[in-house]
């Protein structure tokens, strides 16, 4: 028993030994790995001291020792550089704000910030922490932490103070800390205090080569260049490759320069330029102007696009050096813009009115004025500079250029503002004038143009050419208003006052036989048309073969068979566009000779001759009338059912219907007849072979005794037929209508709505629609016009159908309804019989499609016209240039830059100058930069009154030169032309900035 006490007690006794020593192990596991910790840190194993620490943080229950672990590993996650380093550190400074270790937690914040170079964030956090309170080492690198973040920052001041304190005081910093101050006295332009340094500095193999390199800038900045050359020489030969060296060539090229030796100067400012994208435009301007000195004009040109520009006196006189060079070169449109760059700022006054009397003076010269400054820019000079010694010249220049410019608009402004114009002046108004309406009667503004050439008629013999010129210009423009007797009036003085060798003469006698033609004056058109014949030299013009075809026909309405046929193989012979007419006429001119089989003969060859004429209708209805004279019914009916059947919309169908049951009657076949009949009249109503048919009907009902069917027939026809119109109703039209005709546009409406209330279904209904409709669309009230205009339209049977339908295509295009518009001219091109209303219903129907983007309709249209003979050049014009566009369209580049070319040829229109500018578009996109770039400069030479597309044009002009790598002269451009360009098109300004924008980033 006592053995087991004594055993139990050895087991209480060791139990409590155990007790105490496991508790004393537990003390002092965590005080040892804090101590081994800690030893880590101070001997920077800071990767052990984390880890230990760490450990020591899970086992210990020491709160102050836990506050020294957290210092010791957030500090070392500095140290080891850990990503979220400060992440780390802030986070300490939040659990205990109230650290001693504060001072030391900031300032590795700020270092931290410092090597990501966020030099505002270190400068925070250093200013956080105590200097005082940080060991001596980490002092020295607080201070030029802080010293080297305030000079990044650009507070010279304080940085200069601490690296002075630094190299003072510092071992470790002593040469860095010197550098930099003497870099900040450097800065400071303190040259002497820095240079002294860099010359103790350049001896440090670290300094030397910076050292060497502000020395050599401080001694040029002294201005002491024979010492700096020196030392830009010598930096060369022990750094010849350095990232400095192109800097080092700049000061001695500058040096050089100063110094007058300009082949040295030359040679190092073009090693700096090899190295340096963006050289500064000081150095840039000398290069110029020693290049210019040695005479290398294309070498200076490209030193001087450096320098140029409308910032600063130096840019003024770069720009006035580079429009000198340019003139050397021969480049004139390029001085321009450099002088009128020069002119437009004054920071030097002299080079200003200098730059600006160049500019003028190079304009009157090349006649390159863009937008027509030839006028203004003489005017400009006058009023700026109205003392200067170049006054006098310049005024002369003005009158002079007065009678050359083609901005006759504001030469004429200028001409009315002089008190007393002497005869030279006056000559040139009557020019003038002259100019102005041929440009108006071009863009179709014939009232406007009547104005112009009756006022340079009105002035007299001052310039006996532009008035007689105006005559014959005016007389076209009434031709045009279909005016015939105050054509026939100017064109008759035309031909009085002027000599067979003038260049209008011939087409005035031409022009003289159409008027008298249209007035059907027959003998009259057929003697103008025979002086013309007789005195046109080139028998290749389709108007020589055109006017042996009118002559045919004068002879025809005089029935001289044998004279029309053989003016109808004159007209065939010299042109084969007028062959197709001649040959119909020809077969027509046979069956008026009763020569019936002739007649026909002649038709079958005409018609396989060309089987896509436009006479093919006419033809086979000519034939079957020479079937029907020759008792050959039979054979004539199945064509006459042809051309019902093919030719529906065809002007002849009606009396080709007419003709068929008139046929099948004489056949004895009187339904067919009867079914004919019927067709004319429900295809055409209120036609007059509509009424004929009608009357025919009544004879065969009556004929096969069946007038119970003619009767319900006619009734079913209601009010809307005429079957025969009054006395009544004829008379009160003729009367309404010579109102119109006397010009009394008021009383004439009037009249013709009384017309229309008394017969609102009378035969002249549609006649007095339509003169109702153009008295309210000379009054621009295009709502009314519409309406009378359709009501023209819907009665059928007016004679001023096309005339209605062609006004309808107008209205309706210009209010955007395009549809609508183009129903119109098909309708017009379905009713057309002469050629002029054929061409208007296809410029119009042209001009839908290609609003429509209707490519192919466009080509085929465009082809359509084109091919046709008398069509107005600006019309020509028109349709290539629509076609050209169509073509761009669909890739057939090839085909539309010869349309393009051709409508390009007259810029006096806005076609041609549209087709200037496409044609250099398309060479720009295609890759062929010359061709674009040749194409604008040769539209600025020649010049056009149509603003906007050259203002396009030399948009293109400046894309092509940046596609070419030019960029100094694509800004140049654009800035030219957004200082000149006068027009206010929101797309043209927005172009212009947007690449200038682009340009100058």
């Amino acid at each position: 028993m006592k053995k087991i006490l004594l055993i139990t007690g050895i087991g209480i006794a060791s139990t409590l030994q155990l007790t105490y020593a496991q508790k004393g192990i537990n003390n002092e596991l965590p005080e040892r790995l804090f101590l081994q910790g800690k030893e880590m840190f101070l001997d920077n194993n800071f990767v052990g001291a984390q880890n230990t620490l760490t450990e020591f943080k899970r086992l210990s229950k020491d709160k102050n020792a836990e506050l020294e672990a957290d210092y010791m590993i957030a500090a070392a996650s500095y140290f080891t550089g850990k990503p979220n380093a400060v992440n780390i550190l802030r986070e300490y400074l939040d659990t205990y704000p109230e650290s001693y270790h504060r001072n030391d937690i900031c300032f590795y914040i700020g270092s931290s910030y410092f090597n990501e170079k966020d030099w505002s964030k270190a400068l925070y956090w250093f200013e956080q922490a105590d200097v005082a309170y940080l060991a001596t080492k980490e002092q020295e690198d607080y201070t030029f932490r802080s010293a080297f973040a305030n000079l990044q920052e650009g507070k010279r001041s304080v940085a200069a103070n601490q690296f002075e304190l630094l190299a003072r005081n510092s071992n470790k910093y002593y040469e860095p800390a010197t550098y930099y101050k003497a870099y900040i006295d450097f800065q400071e332009g303190k040259y002497d205090d820095a240079l002294a340094t860099f010359e103790r500095l350049k001896n440090s193999p670290e300094y030397k080569e910076q050292s060497l390199f502000f020395i050599t800038q401080g001694l040029f900045l002294k201005n002491n260049l024979n010492e700096a050359i020196n030392a830009g020489h010598n930096y060369l030969n022990t750094y010849p490759n350095n990232k400095n060296s192109a800097e080092i060539h700049r000061i001695l090229g500058n040096s050089y320069y100063r110094q007058g030796n300009i082949n040295e100067s030359i040679s190092n400012y073009e090693q700096y330029l090899a190295s340096e994208s963006k050289p500064f435009a000081e150095d840039m301007l000398q290069l110029g102007t020693a290049y210019t000195q040695i005479g290398d004009y294309q070498n200076a040109i490209k030193a001087l696009q450096f320098a140029a520009s409308t910032e600063d006196k130096l840019g003024q006189t770069a720009y006035m050096l580079l429009g000198q060079n340019y003139l050397k070169v021969n480049n004139n449109a390029n001085a321009l813009m450099a002088f009128d760059a020069a002119s437009r700022v004054q920071f030097d006054p002299s080079i200003s009115e200098v730059a600006l009397y160049n500019y003028a003076m190079l304009v009157h010269k090349t006649s390159l004025s863009v937008f027509d400054q030839s006028i203004t820019v003489l005017q400009r000079f006058l009023n700026e500079y109205p003392n200067s010694k170049y006054a006098n010249e310049i005024n002369n220049q003005l009158a002079a250029t007065l009678l050359s410019t083609k901005n006759y608009q504001a030469a004429l402004a200028v001409i009315d503002k002089m008190r007393n114009p002497g005869r030279q002046i006056i000559e040139t108004k009557q020019t003038i004038l002259f100019q102005l309406g041929a440009q108006d009667f071009i863009d179709g503004n014939y009232d406007q143009a009547i104005q112009r050439f009756n006022a340079s008629i009105n002035l007299g013999n001052y310039d006996v050419k532009s008035k007689n010129e105006s005559y014959f210009w005016r007389g076209e423009t009434y031709y045009r208003e279909n005016n015939y007797p105050a054509a026939i009036k100017d064109y008759q003085t035309y031909l009085s006052v002027c000599n067979a060798s003038d260049d209008n003469y011939t087409n005035a006698l031409y022009n003289l036989g159409y008027t008298y033609f249209n007035l059907k004056q027959y003998s009259n058109a057929l003697n103008y048309f025979k002086q013309y014949t007789s005195q046109e030299r080139n028998r290749q013009l389709l108007t020589y073969s055109d006017a042996w075809n009118r002559i045919g026909d004068t002879h025809l309405f005089n029935r001289n068979f044998i004279e029309a046929e053989n003016a109808y193989s004159q007209a065939s012979i010299n042109n084969p566009q007028s062959a197709e007419y001649a040959d119909f006429q020809k077969a027509f001119v046979l069956g008026l000779q009763h020569n019936y089989n002739g007649k026909i003969a002649a038709l079958d060859v005409m018609m396989r001759k060309y089987p896509d004429s436009q006479y093919y209708d006419d033809a086979m209805y000519e034939k079957s009338r020479a079937l029907i004279m020759l008792n050959r019914e039979a054979d004539a009916i199945p064509i006459l059912t042809r051309i019902l059947n093919d030719y529906p919309n065809s002007n002849v169908a009606p009396q080709a219907g007419v003709q068929l049951g008139q046929s099948y009657y004489n056949t004895n076949n009187p339904q067919k007849a009867i079914d004919a009949y019927k067709q004319v009249v429900q295809n055409h109503k209120n036609s007059e072979e509509a009424r004929i048919a009608i009357q025919s009907l009544e004879g065969i009902y009556r004929d096969i005794n069946d007038i119970s069917s003619y009767a319900s027939f006619a009734n079913s026809l209601g009010n809307g037929i005429i079957i025969t119109a009054s006395r009544q109703d004829s008379l009160s039209y003729l009367a309404a209508e010579n109102i119109y005709m006397k010009g009394h546009a008021g009383e004439a409406a009037n009249a013709m709505n009384k017309y229309l209330q008394a017969y609102p279904q009378g035969q002249f209904a549609g006649d007095a629609h339509y003169y109702i409709g153009a008295i309210a669309y000379n009054k621009k009230d295009y709502d009314t016009a519409l309406q009378a205009f359709n009501n023209t339209i819907n009665s059928g049977n007016s004679k001023n159908l096309n005339k209605a339908l062609a006004l309808v295509g107008e209205i309706q295009l210009s209010k955007g309804n395009n549809q609508a518009a183009y129903n119109a001219y098909k309708e017009m091109m379905r009713t057309a019989t002469s050629a002029d209303d054929k061409s208007t219903a296809q410029l119009g129907m042209l001009k839908v499609a290609n609003s429509l983007n209707k490519d192919v309709e466009v080509i085929t249209v465009a082809t359509a016209l084109l091919s046709q003979g008398k069509t107005s050049p600006e019309v020509v014009s028109e349709a290539r240039l629509y076609r050209a566009k169509a073509y761009l369209n669909t890739g057939e580049t090839n085909k539309a830059i010869d349309d393009l070319q051709k409508a390009a040829s007259d810029t006096r229109s806005v076609y041609g100058a549209e087709a200037q500018y496409l044609l250099a578009k398309t060479y720009l996109k295609n890759g062929n930069y010359d061709k674009a770039e040749q194409q604008v400069l040769a539209l600025m030479k020649q010049g056009t009154p149509h603003a906007y597309w050259m203002a396009q044009s030399i948009i293109v002009l400046s894309d092509t030169y940046l596609a070419k790598g030019d960029k100094f002269q694509a800004k140049q451009y654009l800035e030219s032309l957004k200082a000149n360009y006068t027009g206010n098109e929101a797309d043209i300004a927005t172009m212009i900035n947007d690449r200038l924008t682009q340009l100058n980033k």
